[in-house]
């Protein structure tokens, strides 16, 4: 999952940079109802914002089971945490944090790849106009998919059966 992951970081940062090659010199940035533009910016803002935005969020899922060895348990929210933050369950806890965030951070990077493509085809259309009706669908899949990935936090962090007591 950390080859996807990191993949996943790679081809966004590619897409931004083909955005920035192939399309026009002002971009629209932001997109009201219907699709319409309003929002504008130089294209190398554009990119530098997106890849801004990339690398927070890279950075964000790849360093917090990191983070957390440095953390105050006072600070850490987990589901059980009295049981996953003993010395003897740590490194388990880590693993499994790393295996959710990185399924997590590709499925982000997958919904933000589509937009992107979806953004570079509305700057490229005349007149310029982001294609909502085909956003809404990975869109629904995504939050779907976050609902789901919660449910799979708490379910991966219950305490194990035959060391319930």
């Amino acid at each position: 999952m950390r080859t996807a992951f990191l993949t996943s970081f790679a081809v966004n940062i590619l897409l931004t940079v083909v955005a920035l090659v192939i399309g026009p010199a002002e971009v629209a940035i932001h997109f009201g109802s219907g699709g319409e533009p309003d929002g504008w910016a130089p294209a190398t803002v554009n990119a530098l914002i997106m890849s801004g935005v990339h690398l927070l969020i890279f950075v964000s899922f790849f360093f917090t089971p990191h983070l957390i060895r440095t953390t105050p348990d006072k600070w850490i929210s987990l589901p059980n945490k009295d049981y996953w933050l003993r010395t003897e369950n740590r490194k388990r806890m880590e693993s499994i944090l790393m295996r959710h965030l990185y399924a997590f951070g590709v499925l982000t990077f997958a919904f933000l790849f589509v937009t992107g493509l979806l953004a570079i085809d509305a700057n490229l259309s005349e007149p310029v106009r982001f294609r909502e009706e085909i956003f809404w669908w990975p869109f629904g899949f995504y939050m779907a998919y976050m609902v789901y990935w919660c449910v799979k936090i708490f379910v991966a962090f219950r305490i194990p059966v035959d060391e319930a007591s």
